[in-house]
C-alpha cells in the first residue's frame, strides 16, 4: 500500500510539474508551486526527485517517452508488407495526432528550443533512430537522405502547432481542428508522393 501511495504521489508531482513547466517555464516555476499544485508539502517534490533540475529532467524524459510510445505503436501497426508511402502516412498521422493532443509536449519542447543548450536533446536519440529506420525506404524513393526527410516531415508537422497563436489565427486556421489535421496528413503525404513521382520521371537527380 505504501509503495502504491508513493507511486501516486510521484505521478501527481510529475503531472503538476509538467503543467507548470509547460505554462511558466523552468525559471518561472518554483518547487512551492509544484507542491501546491500536486497537493503535497513543499518538501515532497525534493524528497522524490532531489532538486528542481532533476524533476524537470524527469518531466522532459516522460513527455518524450510518451511521444516515442505513440510513434512505436504506429510503426508496429504497419509492420509487414507496408509500402514506403504507407510508412510516411503512418508516421505523419501518428505524429500529428500526438502533438495535436499533447499541448504540454509542444510547449516544453518549444521552450527548450529557445535556449542556448537543451536538456532534451539526449532524450531524442531513440525516437529519431526509429523514425530514420521507418522512413529510409521512402527517402530513397524520393531521392533524399533519411535525415532530411525526417527533418522535413517533423518541421511541416510541428510548425502549425508552434504558431497556433501567431500565424495560424491570421490564416483562419486552427491546428487542433480535426479537419485541419486530416487535411495536413493528406497534404504531407501528397508532397512526399510528388517528390517520388518527380524522381521517377527524372526530375530529381
Amino acid at each position: 500500500m505504501a509503495e502504491r501511495d508513493g507511486d501516486r504521489t510521484r505521478e501527481a508531482i510529475l503531472d503538476a510539474a509538467e503543467s507548470l513547466f509547460a505554462r511558466l517555464g523552468f525559471d518561472g516555476t518554483s518547487i512551492q508551486q509544484i507542491g501546491d499544485a500536486a497537493g503535497v508539502a513543499r518538501s515532497t517534490p525534493a524528497y522524490f526527485f532531489g532538486s528542481k533540475e532533476a524533476l524537470y529532467e524527469a518531466v522532459l524524459a516522460r513527455v518524450v517517452n510518451r511521444a516515442q510510445e505513440a510513434m512505436a505503436r504506429a510503426y508496429a501497426e504497419g509492420d509487414g508488407g507496408r509500402s514506403p508511402e504507407e510508412a510516411v502516412e503512418s508516421y505523419v498521422g501518428a505524429f500529428l495526432d500526438f502533438i495535436g493532443r499533447e499541448h504540454n509536449f509542444v510547449r516544453l519542447i518549444q521552450r527548450e528550443a529557445l535556449g542556448d543548450g537543451s536538456r532534451v536533446a539526449e532524450f531524442f536519440g531513440r525516437p529519431v533512430d526509429d523514425a530514420l529506420a521507418a522512413l529510409t525506404p521512402a527517402a530513397e524513393i524520393a531521392g533524399l537522405s533519411p535525415q532530411q526527410l525526417v527533418l522535413d516531415l517533423v518541421a511541416l508537422c510541428w510548425y502549425p502547432f508552434a504558431h497556433e497563436h501567431t500565424l495560424l489565427p491570421a490564416l483562419g486556421m486552427n491546428p487542433r481542428d480535426p479537419s485541419f489535421l486530416e487535411a495536413q496528413k493528406r497534404h504531407l503525404g501528397a508532397l512526399v508522393q510528388a517528390l517520388a513521382d518527380s524522381r521517377e520521371r527524372g526530375g530529381t537527380k
